[in-house]
């Protein structure tokens, strides 16, 4: 299959190599040229967004709602195949894509790059049914499992929006807890092991959990200052569904202050270290 692929961020690039090794024939374009220039042998690399649209599908990974209204709708893109949105948006941009394109489909992906190195993300998604059909080889390639929630691409978006936040809800509790245990003189991996060792031993628990134990939080997998943007759009969305997150806007205020201190380009993890302070 001809595959287009727009946005080789850590994500991006990640996912991009798996279709290539998966057999895909690849042209890819990223707003910084050195990131493409890696793919040089693997894929033929574009000079413009609009080489991909002659592909089958045209995959794009960009970083947030400004990125993707720079490169695909202000241009006002489309493709003479399926445009496979995997990042994560707003409900507002993934319906003005929607309106662009006929055969459009969302489905964000939970997942950080070493999973999607490794063909293991998750995938939520929405979209035209015959569209979600011709990206099944794509979906076979990057991921372990599929969720199709809807025909509305946007609902797709609704669901990484919400799960989303709720990450940010566990990073929150867990930074505040650790911050208890720590001046309460109690051995923050030994407070983690009793956590994951009763009724809370879910991964998200371990991992992030891990990364507090042993601060962590360099490079980045998933900065601060793309949580901001996550919690941002659980917000907007809740305004538009007029649902109420009190926890949102905590979170929110306490991102912009670490962010402010210094650790935007930390993982977001590393709120823990703002809430110990």
């Amino acid at each position: 299959m001809r595959i287009g692929f727009i946005g080789l961020g850590q994500m991006g690039r990640e996912m991009a190599t798996r279709l290539a090794g998966a057999g895909h024939e690849l042209v890819v374009w990223n707003r910084s040229a050195a990131a493409a220039q890696k793919f040089e042998g693997r894929a033929r690399i574009a000079a413009s967004p609009d080489e991909t649209m002659a592909s089958d599908i045209v995959i794009t990974m960009l970083a947030d709602d400004a990125a993707v209204e720079a490169v695909w709708l202000k241009p006002r893109m489309t493709t003479r195949g399926v445009h496979l949105n995997m990042a994560t948006v707003s409900l507002r941009v993934a319906r003005e894509l929607a309106r662009l394109q006929k055969d459009y489909v969302s489905a964000p992906v939970f997942g950080r790059p070493p999973m999607a190195a490794k063909g293991e993300l998750d995938i939520i998604a929405a979209g035209p049914a015959e569209a979600l059909e011709r990206c099944q080889p794509v979906f076979k390639a990057l991921s372990r499992q599929v969720f199709v929630v809807g025909t509305q691409p946007e609902q797709a978006n609704a669901v990484k929006i919400a799960r989303n936040f709720l990450l940010a809800t566990v990073i929150e509790s867990l930074g505040e807890a650790f911050s208890l245990i720590r001046k309460s003189a109690i051995a923050p991996d030994v407070f983690l092991n009793i956590l994951t060792s009763t009724s809370l031993s879910a991964p998200v628990y371990k991992n992030y959990g891990k990364q507090m134990v042993e601060r962590a939080y360099e490079p980045a997998q998933f900065s601060m200052e793309l949580g901001l943007k996550d919690v941002e759009l659980a917000l907007a969305t809740a305004r538009e569904k007029g649902v109420s997150l009190p926890t949102a806007d905590l979170i929110r205020k306490n991102l912009i202050e670490a962010i402010a201190a210094g650790h935007g380009h930390k993982d977001w993890a590393a709120l823990a270290e703002h809430l110990a302070r």
